[in-house]
């Protein structure tokens, strides 16, 4: 008579591992705390990304702006008198005889003036807070004595835009607009640090029509 084998009890059945595998509460945590330092990092470089992208752009904005000013002024110098009279012009009357900075005036013919909006758009002088995003300054510097349709004038436009006020610190109190301190006060060393500068220079020749 043959002996009919049985298996144990103990024994493991076919296709089942003799454990349970699966997770610890430590691995889960660890697991978290890679992917929370992998999104933190991703969301820094995102704002780097941002405000990198945001300077570019107002430098340019700003760069564009300064040719602009460029462009007028040199088509202002076509009322430049042939006896050296500026009667005729806005900004080169109002900036000869100086060599320093100053603030051009609005002008309401010409809808042109200081300040610009975030687009490069010119603000008039009533909109000017809250809407000034870029302010202009202005400085000449005649390099010809002769203005008998010879004269020549250097010409240097600082276009000016605040700083991000979170970079300063929150115990500094910006302008509220690009234009709230004037030209004078820009001299200050200690105000120039709540601003960011492009300059563009050039020259302005007079001309005297035939």
């Amino acid at each position: 008579m043959k002996a009919k084998l049985t298996r144990g009890s103990g024994a493991p059945r076919p296709g089942y591992g003799s454990t349970n595998a699966g997770y610890t509460v430590v691995e889960v945590l660890m697991s978290l705390a890679v992917l929370a330092v992998g999104i933190i990092g991703i969301i820094a470089s995102q704002k780097v990304m941002v405000a990198s992208n945001q300077h570019a752009k107002n430098l340019a904005m700003a760069t564009h702006i300064g040719e602009s000013w460029l462009g007028m002024l040199e088509a202002e110098a076509s009322l430049w008198g042939s006896n050296g009279s500026f009667a005729r012009t806005t900004w080169l009357a109002q900036g000869n005889g100086s060599a320093d900075w100053f603030r051009p005036n609005y002008d309401d013919t010409r809808f042109f003036g200081p300040a610009f909006d975030a687009l490069g758009n010119p603000v008039a002088t009533t909109d000017i807070d809250p809407n000034a995003r870029f302010c202009v300054d202005l400085r000449f510097s005649p390099l010809t004595s002769v203005n008998n349709g010879s004269g020549l004038i250097r010409v240097e436009v600082r276009v000016e835009w605040l700083r991000d006020e979170g970079l300063l610190g929150s115990a500094t109190a910006l302008p509220t607009n690009a234009c709230g301190l004037t030209s004078v006060e820009l001299a200050n060393a200690a105000q120039q640090q709540l601003y960011h500068f492009v300059f563009v220079s050039g020259a302005v020749r007079q001309v005297v029509s035939s």
